[in-house]
Formats: C-alpha cells, structure tokens, sequence
C-alpha cells in the first residue's frame, strides 16, 4: 500500500517549483514551514488572522534557510485570490521557495479554482517534504 502512494506521488509537487535539494547541499539548512489555519492562535481570530499575515510577511526574513512552505485545512485559504497574504506568498514563491497547497482541502472549501501561488499537493507529497526538510516549523 505505501509503495503505491508513494508512487502516486507527483514529483512537480514534491519539488513545488521551488529550490531543489542540490540547491540546498551546499550546507544550508533546509526549513519547511508548516501552517495549517488562516489564523494563529485560540482567541481572536481577527487578531489570530493578522498575526498569520504578519507571519507571511516576514517569510523573507528567513533568509536562504526558508526552502519550503506547507498550506493545509484553512491555511490554503491565504494562496487564494482576495488573500491578504496572496502578494507575499507570490513573492517568496517567486524567489524560489517552494509552496505545497493541499488539493484536497481546496476541494473542501470549493476554493480549487482560485488558487493562485503554489502547487497542488497530497499528503505524500507533503510527508516527503518534511522528510526531506531538516527543520519543520509548524503554526496553528
């Protein structure tokens, strides 16, 4: 069962159109981070959906180090159009750092045809890349 997954894997999102792993060999680490709602924190969520923008703004700050950005449940809500963090992501995406959207929770919220940065993903995908990743920064 798990070879079949694993062959149904779709290597244009395991690399998310981002830097590949000789890019990264030369010694930098390898980040991938990991958000899985639109908003941070229990609470207010207005304020919880602000502070996972701020989030997304700062993504460049982390340098070379960010390889990789994971979108799933709410979380793909911010690579849609009319996000407040679609031009940020557009930009780390475009500089090069890879950005996995889960397929299935785009499906879910009926948002599949307004995504616009990243690349579809199944949890196959995403598992390899944080295998891959030597850090998994995770946000909830």
């Amino acid at each position: 069962m798990a070879e079949k997954m694993k062959s149904e894997a779709s290597p244009q999102a395991c690399c998310a159109g981002g830097k590949n792993d000789e890019e990264q060999s030369d010694g930098e680490k390898k980040t991938l981070v990991l958000l899985s709602s639109d908003h941070v924190g229990k609470g207010d969520d207005a304020l919880g959906r602000g502070i996972a923008i701020g989030f997304v703004k700062t993504f460049k700050e982390m340098g070379d180090e960010l390889w990789r950005l994971v979108l799933l449940n709410g979380a793909v809500k911010l690579a849609v159009e009319g996000s407040e963090a679609l031009p940020y992501l557009q930009e780390v995406n475009r500089e090069g750092i890879g950005i996995l959207v889960c397929g299935r929770c785009l499906e879910t919220f009926n948002l599949a045809d307004k995504k616009r940065v990243g690349d579809n993903a199944n949890m196959v995908d995403i598992m390899t890349s944080m295998q891959l990743a030597d850090k998994v920064i995770s946000l909830a």
